[in-house]
């Protein structure tokens, strides 16, 4: 089981610098604030849509990380990732 992201389109110009490391900081960032928001007022649609929302900028602006880097294939990424998180006991569903 899993979450189906997709293809992400990348933007026309990326660079492997500073700025752009920096964006999915910045992105993050916004994903904890909209999640603070649900936290303090509780949960409406208009804040579970605000935090996917937030969510979905931070895979797009990881994934023109990615583009910059040159990586255009993830799949052999994320297994190792799984395979380290199993290594510390995190469980996947099935």
């Amino acid at each position: 089981m899993g979450v189906i992201v997709g293809t992400v389109p990348t933007f026309a110009s990326t660079e492997a610098d500073k700025a752009q490391a920096l964006k999915v900081v910045e992105e993050a960032a916004e994903v904890f604030g909209a999640w603070q928001g649900w936290v303090d007022g509780g949960w409406c649609a208009g804040d579970r849509r605000a935090l996917i929302g937030e969510c979905a900028d931070v895979i797009q602006a990881t994934c023109n990380l990615l583009d910059a880097l040159g990586v255009v294939d993830m799949e052999q990424h994320m297994e190792e990732c799984r395979a380290r998180n199993e290594a510390r006991g995190r469980e996947y569903k099935r």
